[in-house]
């Protein structure tokens, strides 16, 4: 036991659940980013393999999955800029 008959820990779940509320909107922009660059390439992957056209629809997915990735990004970042002006 701590001072005063408290557990030395006591708090530290609130302070770890209120930093991932801050970081959230972070986190969800970077996945968005992660998630269509992902998804684009293995979609780009698998339709290669079924048309035999290696490596280029690999490479359209992947370019395509980026553009629209950090466009998602950039996008949530910004709606997050505009909420903390307010």
């Amino acid at each position: 036991m701590g001072e005063q008959g408290k557990p030395p820990d006591e708090g530290t779940g609130a302070q770890v659940a209120a930093a991932y509320r801050k970081a959230g909107p972070y986190l969800d922009a970077s996945w968005q980013l992660v998630g269509a660059t992902g998804a684009w390439t293995f979609l780009g992957f698998w339709l290669d393999r079924f048309f035999g056209t290696r490596p280029w629809l690999l490479v359209g997915g992947a370019m395509l999955g980026m553009s629209l990735g950090f466009y998602l990004f950039f996008r949530a970042l910004l709606a997050l800029g505009k909420k903390e002006k307010r």
